[in-house]
């Protein structure tokens, strides 16, 4: 049972299916009474409003958590900036607000929003997965995972509850068949312009200051060189799923992949998959080996 977020084995390509996304959270210390109910916004850039009662938890004080400003996984051009702007908006709207803390998530969404859930392809039905929740693992988790259990445990198509054959069943459309071929050409689009970046920029390279990072060029291969808790290193920055190459996302010290949202730690330890791999680490100075 495959439940790693993005599918780890490639059989049926569901990461050309689906999009990583991230998204960040703040919470907040507000003064007097908060808002009852939690709110979605319908424009853009998303907000999303939870009130933090006391019965989630001790509190001295009311509680908010914000989130949104989603993006697609290694195409942001500051995911620092993303937060910050959720704290300006929090603060503006909502005066005397205080940040306690502040967190992320990953999301993959399938082209049409429906999950993918069912037997994987090339598995002689041994292999099963769900993947594609689109930020409402939950109640799309449970669902998947009470359709899978029937399916395993043998429960006849027929005596099924009919949503259970529904969220099984895939029709793809022609709606369906664009939207895939947008997000292929978007991740054409980074795959390019990743490698020419590289290309523009030659090692040996500054070292970054503390939570930054900057992807450089060393015997046509790109590197990735950062500097987290006072400690410069260099890794490929080449993603070990399909060559993407990497972008430094600067709210978390992680080096994301923009084609397929794998994410690995500054020294190369790979964090979320596809990719199974982690990165090779390389000295900051001379050749790649």
């Amino acid at each position: 049972m495959l439940a790693t977020g993005s599918v780890i084995l490639d059989r049926g390509l569901y990461f050309t299916k689906t999009s990583g996304m991230r998204s960040y959270c703040v919470s907040f210390r507000v003064p007097g009474e908060v808002l009852e109910g939690t709110f979605l916004s319908v424009d853009g850039p998303t907000r999303s409003i939870r009130p933090v009662s006391a019965a989630d938890g001790p509190a001295d004080t009311a509680q908010l958590v914000v989130g949104g400003n989603g993006h697609p996984v290694g195409r942001s051009d500051s995911e620092a900036a993303a937060v910050a702007d959720l704290i300006a908006w929090t603060t503006e709207h909502f005066p005397g607000a205080e940040e306690t803390h502040r967190w992320s998530a990953q999301d993959y969404e399938s082209h049409n929003q429906i999950p993918f859930v069912g037997a994987l392809p090339r598995g002689l039905g041994a292999i099963r997965f769900a993947t594609g929740y689109a930020k409402w693992g939950l109640s799309n988790a449970p669902a998947a995972a009470l359709r899978l259990t029937a399916e395993i445990i043998g429960v006849p198509w027929r005596e099924r509850s009919g949503w259970m054959n529904t969220i099984g069943t895939r029709l793809t459309i022609p709606a369906d068949l664009a939207k895939g071929a947008v997000e292929g050409a978007k991740v054409a689009a980074a795959a390019t312009s990743g490698w020419v970046e590289a290309e523009s920029r030659k090692v040996p390279v500054p070292a970054p200051d503390e939570g930054e990072g900057v992807v450089a060029n060393r015997a046509g291969l790109p590197v990735g060189v950062s500097t987290v808790d006072g400690v410069t290193r260099a890794v490929s920055a080449v993603c070990t799923h399909l060559g993407g190459v990497l972008a430094w996302n600067d709210a978390e010290c992680t080096w994301d992949c923009p084609l397929h949202a794998s994410r690995f730690a500054p020294d190369g330890r790979r964090i979320e998959g596809p990719a199974l791999e982690d990165l090779k680490e390389l000295p900051r100075s001379g050749r790649a080996g």
